[in-house]
């Protein structure tokens, strides 16, 4: 739907970081956020399209997504691309990480991103050390399963439409959740090809659907803002509904 972003920004301590209350790894108070900023390695700014993790590698390093946009996904021999979801400021790379050294799924920018960057098993010491963020890593665990299942209900069930509308939501209340959308609208970095590899549709099938959304007063576009023009018949048409934001993909 865009053009790649510009520059990312780069946080300065994790004391002031707009982000802490989206992160599961600390409770927000003052004193933890300085021990973590010590277990903090730095700051990476990656270009986009860079490979932030290669599937099956040794994870020495837990990432967290300060700015930009980035993306899972499987590849397929033949050289397919499956993007199994889509990684937003304050995300984790995989939750996974915590409990595990590998992963069998890439990661890679679609925009410019920085990433705060922890020595992976210092980290999860720390998680493991303190009941109440384990607890949070379940549950943020518990969600991906839930996105996953949503997900798949998504590819075998439900039209192009509704795959569509799904997504474009998801993306909406996950934005709005960070500040990062306005009440009707956010910045979507997002190409056709993007969409498709996402919801199991070619560039051109979701051209179609993007227009036909369009024509019905569903949504607008103007330049890279993705404009919700009608939530209450996105909603219906999603399946999504009224459920709150703990629902959606996360």
């Amino acid at each position: 739907m865009s053009k790649d972003s510009a520059s990312a920004r780069v946080p300065s301590d994790c004391k002031s970081c707009a982000l802490r209350p989206m992160v599961f790894y600390t409770t927000g108070t003052p004193e933890e956020a300085a021990g973590l900023a010590k277990l903090r390695r730095g700051v990476r700014v990656l270009p986009a399209r860079a490979t932030i993790y290669r599937e099956g590698d040794l994870a020495t390093e837990f990432h967290t997504l300060f700015d930009g946009w980035a993306f899972r996904y499987k590849l397929i021999a033949d050289g397919r691309r499956q993007i199994l979801s889509f990684l937003l400021p304050g995300d984790s790379i995989s939750y996974q990480l915590m409990r595990s050294d590998r992963l069998r799924f890439s990661v890679q920018a679609l925009t410019e991103v920085s990433l705060c960057v922890f020595e992976r098993e210092a980290l999860s010491r720390h998680v493991a050390e303190r009941p109440v963020l384990t607890s949070r890593l379940d549950h943020l665990a518990a969600q991906e399963i839930a996105a996953a299942d949503d997900r798949l209900t998504d590819l075998g069930q439900r039209s192009a439409h509704e795959r569509v509308a799904s997504l474009i939501l998801q993306l909406y209340l996950r934005l709005q959740q960070r500040n990062l959308a306005d009440e009707d609208s956010f910045v979507s970095p997002l190409r056709q090809q993007h969409i498709g590899d996402a919801l199991g549709l070619t560039s051109v099938h979701v051209s179609r659907v993007l227009k036909d959304l369009r024509a019905e007063g569903l949504i607008g576009v103007d330049h890279e803002r993705l404009i919700l023009r009608d939530q209450p018949m996105l909603r219906k048409l999603s399946g999504i509904g009224d459920r709150g934001l703990d629902e959606q993909f996360h």
